[in-house]
């Protein structure tokens, strides 16, 4: 094994898979239940197609910086200026990627298992950990992943498997009941999940070898899978009115599990799925926007982190219900969310394409 600091491609991916799929598990699968109801599947398919033809453009974009983290390329190539109108929103992106994500785990983690226990613990647990990861770095965190990721997807198959006498697919038939409007709604809340796939482009310089189309398309192929396969489980198992009420519709499943007649209540392998990928998640992110603050030394990456996580902490203690986050997250963050991204990935593909116009015009002139 190499001791370069970097991560291969294969654990760039499952470092992704986690990140990813741990979102569009618990947050995007509800939203998608409760606007699109039986129809949600065909959200999902419908908002596949489009970003297939965005990953090709973040590959693009992929090759042109070559390696080169995305800070670095952006002020070499544009200036500071223009970088900063593009880093900025990409920082505050990952902030509430991360923060967004405490929320949700700290709501899930008092209402399942943990009710007398004080939020604010649970937050302050979670983020101490993933700082003393990000402080580790990206090779650390991608071992881990590769470590992770085998059993959560083997007990992700487990769930799947062990309820298919409790499914009923019919359940998902008729389509169109409500038209294409709720489908189309949909829609904005699975961009919501792909768009989460430009983590790869700001991972890329710490992978050994460079990435390629195959690398994108594959991965918006996976997160498909990674949203199809327990929003249909909801659907088939909980019928579409019932999973559209649920909070948490993809652990509701695992309350569903059962081994025989004697063996039940084995929801506390939702657990260690749920706070792996969570690790991961906010891990990566606090690693990520460190990145982009171009924090050099151990102690001021230390610092900045510790500000970060301490004020998602304090955020997390404000008396907010979740029922008015759950209307944050549907009214503001994933609609702005999938506006910015696909606004910034768009910008910089211009980017990169004004450079490689001037490379040609250069070689033309030589």
């Amino acid at each position: 094994m190499k001791v370069d600091g970097k991560i291969g491609i294969g654990q760039a991916i499952m470092t992704m898979m986690l990140t990813i799929g741990i979102t569009n598990h618990v947050t995007v699968i509800p939203l998608l239940l409760s606007e699109a109801k039986r129809d949600s599947w065909l959200s999902v398919l419908g908002a596949a197609i489009p970003f297939l033809g965005w990953a090709c453009m973040l590959a693009f974009i992929n090759t042109r910086i070559d390696q080169q983290s995305l800070s670095h390329w952006l002020k070499r190539t544009s200036g500071k200026f223009v970088s900063y109108l593009i880093l900025i929103p990409i920082l505050l992106s990952l902030y509430l990627m991360a923060l967004v994500h405490l929320i949700d785990t700290q709501t899930w983690t008092t209402v399942n298992y943990l009710p007398l226990t004080p939020e604010w613990m649970t937050a302050f647990i979670l983020i101490a950990i993933c700082i003393i990861a990000s402080l580790g770095g990206i090779g650390p965190l991608g071992m881990t992943s590769a470590i992770l990721l085998p059993i959560v997807a083997m007990l992700g198959f487990f769930v799947a498997f062990g309820n298919v006498p409790k499914k009923d697919y019919s359940l998902m038939l008729p389509v169109f009941q409500h038209g294409v409007t709720p489908i189309l709604h949909g829609m904005i809340y699975a961009g919501g999940g792909f768009a989460e796939l430009v983590l790869l482009l700001l991972l890329q310089h710490h992978v050994r070898k460079p990435l390629r189309l195959v690398h994108f398309v594959t991965m918006i192929i996976i997160t498909v899978i990674l949203t199809l396969s327990p929003l249909t489980g909801a659907i088939s198992e909980f019928g579409p009115i019932e999973s559209s009420r649920q909070r948490f519709p993809a652990f509701e499943q695992w309350r569903l599990l059962t081994i025989g007649k004697d063996i039940e209540n084995m929801e506390f392998f939702a657990i260690f799925q749920w706070l792996s990928g969570s690790f991961i998640r906010i891990s990566l992110c606090l690693l990520l926007m460190a990145e982009i603050l171009e924090v050099r030394t151990r102690k001021a990456r230390a610092l900045v982190l510790l500000v970060l996580g301490g004020s998602m902490i304090a955020i997390t203690s404000l008396p907010f219900s979740d029922m008015a986050f759950v209307g944050f997250l549907t009214d503001v963050y994933y609609p702005l969310y999938l506006i910015v991204v696909v606004v910034v990935t768009l910008a910089v593909a211009g980017l990169a394409l004004r450079k490689r116009s001037r490379e040609g015009n250069a070689d033309h002139d030589a």
